[in-house]
């Protein structure tokens, strides 16, 4: 991996984790500001990080009011959303530390 996606990479885990600490009603702040950091960093515009691109997308998907959200067209919950940052979370690790 080259040096310079370090420190955005080390953004992301950052912002990753505070999705998963921060309460349901105020995650779509959070995830608009990762959405934004993926979106907008041109050190992660590749094809290693293309997974990145993915989460971005997929967090659009998030719907914290049950009654608002609508499965058919692929809308999740809470659990849901731990289960894809927590695996973005690892893919972040293994590129920052490599075995």
């Amino acid at each position: 991996m080259q040096p310079d996606f370090i420190p955005p990479l080390k953004e992301i885990l950052a912002l990753l984790d505070k999705i998963e600490r921060t309460y349901a009603s105020q995650r779509s702040e959070a995830i608009a500001e990762l959405q934004n950091k993926i979106w907008d960093e041109p050190a992660l515009q590749n094809d290693d990080l293309y997974f990145l691109q993915d989460l971005a997308g997929d967090l659009s998907f998030y719907e914290p009011i049950e009654q608002d959200r609508d499965t058919t067209f692929g809308y999740y919950d809470d659990d849901r959303l731990l289960e894809i940052t927590g695996a973005a979370i690892n893919k972040v690790n293994i590129l920052l530390n490599p075995a």
